[in-house]
């Protein structure tokens, strides 16, 4: 029997690709809102986007037919990168929607959510040591995603007098030059931001300058609080798929959030390269769940209409009741979210939302 060592090590300890990931950010949001719960408070929970309609039936539909065909076995292993129904469905979908052609098989990959897919393509993408130009704020799953991947997170501030847009112009030439890519999401989340068709232009002809690749985020596209405004797809400006990988998820536009089912679309090198990764990580979304969202996607597209009429009702509904505080804050035009400034007297976000719980 061999003797022990004086030192006791310990059997599991995190990794030092683990240690340099701070706990998530909604994590903690969600354990202070589950403990007020058990404490017997009735918690208005406005901390995420969560979203409580019930998706397409169309989608009930094609998943109940989908589970009971006798035709087709969708209880076995999925196609690591998607059922080429599904990715056909998303080609069909990028058409109709932004006019853009994508070849389904190579340009497309199926998702367990979008972010799983961004998680999963920085760590293909990125080495130890790299940085990403990342909008703050920001999804706070890219900042995690970034420290897994061992890699560095430079922020760029999102200003309201920039509209919640990158300035370009205003990174350090030196932070442009040592990054790999940079992120981008519109409309934003947390901040409501939309794009332009100036700036989209503006951030292609940035990323050639400096040789990035762009990570465009589209989760919340067709959820326009303003009826004016139609979200655009950062493949209208490169269509040649050069630099861009994009994601999107039925997550907050159809209301199907539990399903986890995304996709990402974009330069064939990108997905490739995050087929690869999943391949040896997952087997990929399961079939019936697969084939109900290509019904949504090549289907009539009214739900995102009538879920975009609640969420207006419901902005303006929340905007009115806090005119009497006195807080400027324009109506975002699109998302599910108002993204308010803190008083004067508050200096830490989440202290000052910690605060707002316990009273």
């Amino acid at each position: 029997m061999s003797t022990p060592s004086a030192t006791v090590k310990p059997v599991f300890s995190a990794s030092e690709r683990l240690a340099n990931v701070k706990p998530y950010m909604l994590a903690r949001v969600f354990a202070a809102r589950e403990e007020q719960l058990r404490c017997g408070v009735d918690v208005i929970d406005l901390g995420v986007g969560n979203p409580d309609l019930r998706p397409p039936e169309e989608a009930l539909r094609a998943l109940e037919a989908a589970l009971h065909d006798p035709t087709t076995q969708n209880h076995q292993y999925p196609p690591f990168a998607g059922l080429p129904e599904f990715k056909q469905a998303v080609a069909t979908w990028y058409a109709s929607r932004f006019n853009v052609a994508l070849e389904p098989q190579s340009e497309a990959i199926a998702l367990n959510g979008s972010k799983e897919g961004i998680v999963k393509f920085l760590l293909a993408s990125l080495n130890p040591g790299d940085s990403l130009l990342v909008g703050s704020p920001c999804y706070p799953a890219y900042l995690g995603a970034v420290s897994l991947a061992e890699a560095n997170a430079v922020e760029v501030p999102l200003l309201e007098g920039h509209g919640f847009r990158p300035d370009l112009a205003s990174i350090p030439v030196a932070a442009a030059r040592a990054a790999r890519g940079i992120a981008v999401n519109f409309p934003g989340n947390p901040t409501g931001g939309i794009e332009t068709a100036e700036f989209y232009s503006e951030l292609l002809e940035f990323a050639r300058d400096y040789d990035l690749f762009v990570m465009s985020d589209i989760a919340y596209c067709d959820l326009s609080l303003d009826p004016s405004y139609r979200t655009r797809s950062f493949l209208e400006f490169d269509r040649d798929k050069e630099r861009t990988i994009e994601f999107h998820s039925f997550s907050k536009s159809y209301s199907m959030q539990g399903w986890r089912i995304g996709f990402a679309a974009g330069s064939s090198e990108a997905i490739a390269l995050l087929a690869r990764l999943k391949s040896n990580m997952d087997f990929g979304v399961f079939m019936a769940i697969q084939r109900a969202a290509a019904a949504i996607l090549t289907g009539p597209q009214d739900y995102t209409v009538r879920a975009s009429a609640t969420y207006r009702a419901r902005r303006d509904a929340f905007l009115d009741a806090i005119k009497p505080l006195g807080v400027p804050v324009d109506a975002p035009r699109a998302g599910i979210y108002v993204w308010l400034p803190l008083p004067s007297s508050a200096t830490n976000a989440e202290a000052f939302a910690a605060n707002i719980l316990e009273r």
